[in-house]
This record gives C-alpha cells, sequence and structure tokens, in this order.
C-alpha cells in the first residue's frame, strides 16, 4: 500500500477535528514550498545548505544603499555595536 493510500486511509478513520488540523498543516507545507521553488527555483547556490540560501535570499532583499550604511568592521567589532564593549583595532 501506498504512502498516500495509507494516509487517505487514516484520514477517513479520523475525527473531523483533527482533518481540518492535518488539512491545515498539508496547505502550510504546500506553499512553504510553493514559495521556497519561487524565491529560488534554480539557484546557483543550489548546492549551499538551505540555511545559507536562507540567508542568501535575505540579503538579497536589503537595498544596497541599506548595506553601504553599516561599518566596515561591523562583524569584528558586533559586540562593541551592540553592547558597548571596547573595539579591535
Amino acid at each position: 500500500m501506498s504512502e498516500r493510500e495509507l494516509l487517505i486511509r487514516e484520514i477517513s478513520q479520523t475525527p473531523d477535528t483533527l482533518v481540518r488540523e492535518v488539512l491545515n498543516f498539508l496547505l502550510f507545507i504546500k506553499a512553504r514550498t510553493n514559495q521556497d521553488n519561487f524565491h529560488n527555483p534554480n539557484s546557483e547556490n543550489s548546492d549551499l545548505p538551505s540555511f545559507l540560501n536562507f540567508i542568501d535570499r535575505v540579503n538579497s532583499e536589503i537595498p544596497a544603499e541599506e548595506n553601504a550604511q553599516l561599518p566596515r568592521d561591523l562583524s569584528k567589532n558586533l559586540d562593541s555595536y551592540l553592547y558597548g564593549s571596547p573595539k579591535e583595532e
């Protein structure tokens, strides 16, 4: 019996309140999958882990003017910018 057939059999034996939850979950997963495919259909970075693809996608949505305003030493002195600790030179 295929997984689809097993799922259909389980759904037929499930109370309507749970079926509604399963349906909502399935629609959510489908929408998220479609959104991921829409944003990144054939990325040249498709070999990157999904987290890095996510970061790349977020970074591509930030206007260049915003990135230009970031300090050049942000990664080196992040604690200084966040917490006021002394900067490294």
